[in-house]
């Protein structure tokens, strides 16, 4: 569980980190930003009431999709981004009520597109013992340039270290480029390849990770 709040400056810029804390404004800053970290994918996956799943998920204690497992990044009094990420652990514990909590939402609609969440869990969403996953970050249009994104990610790393965990992982969309060379330069090297069908497109991924072994 994130807890408290960090404050960090880079180039003169301070931006402070507050745990997520179960209430409506939070809930739709979360799910716009959720949105805004795959705007294609979680449409095609969840369906059109995507965004009343992610605020509904948020509010709840005790799933993947939880404010307790999200961080949001605060510049000049306005949320500018956000931080989705837990443990090896919380995924074993939380991945079923995450399912149940999404049935109980979505009816029928979920049932029919479960063999898609499955497939998507069993690809994206794998975790190994001591792993730490990155499952979204995202920070709002305009305030891109000031490094929030990289803070958010800092953030991560001293979660995934204050929880004993041995990597972080995260998974990123194949076409996702400027992503992808901002992550190999925080020190994160593709693992893997994985994809998804939903709606009769391909979403490709790769699995990135970095090692925590040893660094303080």
């Amino acid at each position: 569980m994130v807890i408290g709040t960090s404050y960090i400056e880079t180039s003169m810029v301070l931006i402070i980190l507050k745990a997520g804390e179960g209430k409506k404004t939070g809930a739709e800053h979360f799910a716009r930003l959720m949105e805004i970290s795959a705007p294609e994918y979680f449409p095609a996956l969840l369906g059109p009431k995507f965004r009343e799943v992610f605020e509904k998920l948020f509010i709840e204690k005790a799933n993947l999709f939880s404010h307790e497992h999200v961080v949001f990044a605060i510049y000049e009094e306005q949320i500018a981004g956000m931080l989705l990420s837990y443990d090896w652990r919380a995924k074993v514990k939380e991945e079923k009520r995450t399912g149940w909590l999404m049935l109980k939402i979505l009816g029928f609609d979920f049932l029919r597109k479960l063999p898609a969440f499955l497939s998507a869990e069993g690809g994206s969403g794998r975790l190994e013992e001591g792993d730490y996953y990155v499952s979204n970050v995202a920070v709002y249009p305009e305030f891109r340039g000031k490094g929030i994104g990289k803070a958010l990610m800092l953030e991560a790393e001293r979660l995934a270290r204050e929880c004993g965990a041995k990597r972080i992982a995260l998974d990123v969309e194949m076409e996702n480029e400027i992503a992808i060379a901002v992550y190999q330069k925080l020190g994160y090297s593709v693992e893997r390849e994985h994809s998804i069908e939903l709606e009769g497109k391909t979403y490709g991924f790769y699995r990135m990770v970095k090692g925590l072994v040893g660094e303080r």
